[in-house]
């Protein structure tokens, strides 16, 4: 079953990535042959594909063509038309690139667009009788592998082929994202084909080994290649083999984008133990294992979310790119807070609800019920924990008999600490209060009641929840007899937290 998007891809020539005219015919169906399961993601890549090259490799509005869930008919046609300008710019003395990119369902019989069939014979065809010098074709589908095989496709990631060394780069390079009668998969995790999502990536910069900001074709292939093998190693499908056939004369690297267009950069810091998850606009995401050189990623101007994949926990920041803007991500560290979610910790937001008893200083109170409620939120690597408590019991102070009750609000920051499966939260409190005594003759009276105090929270995960213990001791503040007064004062709660 066919489970990804096909891409065809065509490539750039030589030492400026705008030594030669560029010229592009990109297409995606979400639809196959009857039978097949209709795709998520096959337009979308074509999309997203057309947009990398257009942000990156110089291709410009009108020698680029792309075509959603279009006919055999108007693939043809397109790639009729771009060979009519490729034509003129070789009659006025300029060198053509043409690419080609098709995603959607593939058979052994060719590419797929709904029941009407390319083939891949025809694909080749189209290539060879280009008056493009170079072109290169890309096929990310099931069956893919079709299109190298006949000139000897390999299925090693291991990639170590030999390109040309100069501008005049002339021959053409087919790429399948498969290798004959693999599936090609897609994600919805990722929002698109494995192979294409990292094909993208690599061209925005994850790909480019030398750090020379340019991204050729064999860089491209081979962190595409790698990735998709890592990616879909245990996917229910299997492992997906990336393939390729090269034939191709000259001398020159070549360049399928340069990072020097780029909207605006994201620099990735060295790190050699961590993967970098960045998200962005237009559901744009990278996947980017870090390296100990740094990467940069050349973006789209906008907001973007990045996460920090390591041993030793998970770190995340927010950051905001400028049009024209190069920015250097500060290294990123997981907090307490991360480590200990790691190990199965407490999400960033808690209400918690309990009960137990607490002490109060007013005399003949001693130990009173205490019902607590309460909400605990991240800020960084510290925590806000805001509570309620309401106590009541009945209290005797020598001949005096009197109904006591206190209404409380506490603000703590807290510090935390991973034990194992165990989160304790430490950190002062402060609370504002009011008491109330109600004698037995009828007569009320009511007071401020300040506290300060040290809590502490111990929690661990019990299946859906948490379960910890609360604890806090300090002072309270308060009037008696018409006289400030502070004295000690205690409490305990059993609290189960729930993880928003």
């Amino acid at each position: 079953m066919k489970l990804a998007a096909a891409a065809l891809v065509v490539c750039a020539a030589a030492l400026p990535v705008h030594a030669a005219a560029r010229f592009a015919v990109i297409a995606g169906n979400n639809r196959g042959a009857t039978g097949r399961p209709q795709l998520w993601f096959a337009e979308r890549d074509a999309e997203r594909f057309a947009q990398a090259l257009h942000e990156l490799g110089d291709f410009s509005d009108d020698h680029v063509t792309v075509l959603r869930g279009a006919s055999a008919a108007e693939l043809r046609d397109a790639l009729a038309a771009a060979e009519v300008k490729m034509a003129k710019a070789r009659a006025g003395g300029e060198r053509a690139l043409f690419v080609v990119y098709f995603s959607g369902h593939a058979g052994s019989a060719g590419l797929e667009l709904a029941d009407e069939r390319v083939s891949y014979d025809e694909i080749r065809a189209a290539l060879a009788n280009s008056s493009a010098e170079t072109k290169v074709a890309i096929v990310d589908a099931c069956e893919a592998g079709e299109l190298t095989q006949v000139k000897g496709a390999r299925p090693s990631v291991a990639v170590d082929f030999v390109l040309p060394s100069d501008e005049l780069v002339q021959g053409t390079a087919l790429i399948a994202s498969t290798a004959v009668g693999e599936s090609a998969q897609e994600s919805a995790a990722i929002g698109g084909s494995f192979f294409t999502h990292h094909l993208e990536v690599a061209l925005r910069g994850a790909g480019d080994a030398d750090g020379d900001g340019r991204v050729t074709l064999a860089e491209a292939f081979r962190y595409t290649a790698a990735r998709t093998l890592a990616g879909t190693a245990s996917t229910q499908a299997g492992p997906q083999h990336p393939t390729y056939d090269f034939k191709m004369s000259g001398r020159g690297d070549i360049v399928l984008t340069d990072l020097r267009r780029a909207h605006s950069s994201l620099k990735l810091p060295r790190d050699e133990d961590a993967s970098y998850v960045v998200r962005g606009p237009r559901d744009l995401l990278a996947e980017v294992p870090a390296s100990s050189t740094g990467t940069t990623l050349a973006l789209p101007a906008g907001r973007y979310t990045v996460e920090r994949r390591a041993p030793d926990g998970l770190a995340n920041t927010t950051v905001q790119l400028e049009e024209g803007q190069t920015l250097s991500l500060p290294p990123l560290r997981p907090t307490t807070y991360d480590v200990a979610r790691a190990k199965g910790g407490a999400r960033p937001t808690l209400l918690f609800l309990g009960g137990g008893v607490a002490t109060h200083p007013l005399p003949g109170v001693g130990f009173a019920p205490l019902i607590r409620v309460g909400a605990r939120q991240e800020i960084g690597s510290l925590g806000l924990r805001l509570r309620l408590d309401y106590l009541r019991r009945d209290a005797t102070d020598v001949t005096l008999h009197y109904a006591f009750s206190l209404l409380s609000a506490g603000a703590a920051m807290v510090v935390p600490f991973s034990l194992g499966p165990v989160l304790l939260e430490v950190g002062p409190e402060g609370s504002l209060g009011l008491a109330l005594q109600k004698l037995d003759g009828g007569k009320s009276y009511s007071a401020p009641d300040l506290g300060a105090s040290l809590v502490s929270t111990a929690s661990f995960r019990t299946g859906p929840l948490r379960l910890g213990l609360d604890l806090s001791a300090g002072v309270h503040a308060f009037r008696l007899d018409g006289n400030a007064t502070v004295r000690p004062a205690a409490s305990v709660a059993l609290i189960v937290l729930y993880g928003l």
